[in-house]
């Protein structure tokens, strides 16, 4: 399966951006690649499925939330690249003026954690709850199989 950047079909940049945000680019993009605007062109005409289909997507906050998990893996990992290795050159330049001047010993220790997917639930609760602001605790397992509650 071919991984399709819904927000890149959109025009925009990042995954960051708000509803009306989506909505005002999906005008702006079915504007200029609608089919009957452009003569009937298979090109456009392609081009405006792949538009509705992103908007279908990124209009509904659930769909929207699933696929950012994609977006996430295929162009968010690109762009954290771009800016380890923007890190990486500063590094190299710096090092080649003014030498090493951090040792090792200085440096942060930097933990390997390997980052999960947010969690999501419902709990349901009585108005006189929700009115007195009275505080739930759900219990969940750790990575280490160990039983906390938040």
């Amino acid at each position: 399966m071919i991984f399709k950047d819904y927000y890149k079909i959109l025009g925009l940049e990042t995954n960051k951006v708000s509803l009306n945000e989506i909505k005002v680019a999906y005008k702006e993009q079915a504007k200029k690649y609608h089919p009957d605007v452009n003569g009937g062109s298979k090109q456009f005409e392609e081009r405006f499925k792949d538009i509705n289909e992103a908007y279908n997507i990124l209009s509904n906050a659930i769909s929207k939330r699933k696929y950012d998990r994609t977006w996430n893996n295929h162009v968010g990992k690109k762009q954290r690249n771009k800016a380890y290795q923007a890190k990486s050159d500063k590094e190299v330049i710096w090092k080649m003026f003014f030498g090493n001047t951090f040792s090792k010993k200085n440096e942060p220790k930097r933990k390997n954690v390997a980052r999960g997917e947010n969690i999501e639930t419902e709990i349901n609760i009585s108005l006189e709850d929700a009115f007195k602001g009275n505080e739930k605790s759900i219990g969940l397992r750790t990575v280490e199989r160990k039983y906390k509650n938040f």
